[in-house]
């Protein structure tokens, strides 16, 4: 069996198990720990903290695009655009 991941996505594509959560599993433990981190103590320090968390997040979601289903595609980059939209609006 092949499986797919941001870092080797196999051959033509990606494994029919692939699983977005699985692959962005440490981005977002990352953000949520640079959320948090923010939310109890807002310094500037740690905004910019969050936004490198967020962005690289975002940049892991763009990495594995071409592993959401066609179906999903649309609403998939929406997401990440309206994401980005709020990163950019963040002022530290």
């Amino acid at each position: 069996t092949m499986s797919c991941t941001k870092d080797n996505p196999g051959p033509g594509g990606c494994a029919a198990n692939f699983n977005y959560a699985v692959e962005l599993q440490a981005e977002a433990t990352a953000l949520g720990n640079a959320a948090s981190a923010y939310g109890q103590d807002p310094t500037t320090e740690n905004c910019n903290a969050y936004k490198t968390a967020y962005q690289d997040y975002l940049d892991a979601a763009e990495d594995i695009r071409p592993c959401v289903p066609q179906a999903d595609l649309s609403a998939y980059q929406q997401a990440i655009d309206d994401a980005r939209d709020n990163l950019d609006a963040l002022v530290c």
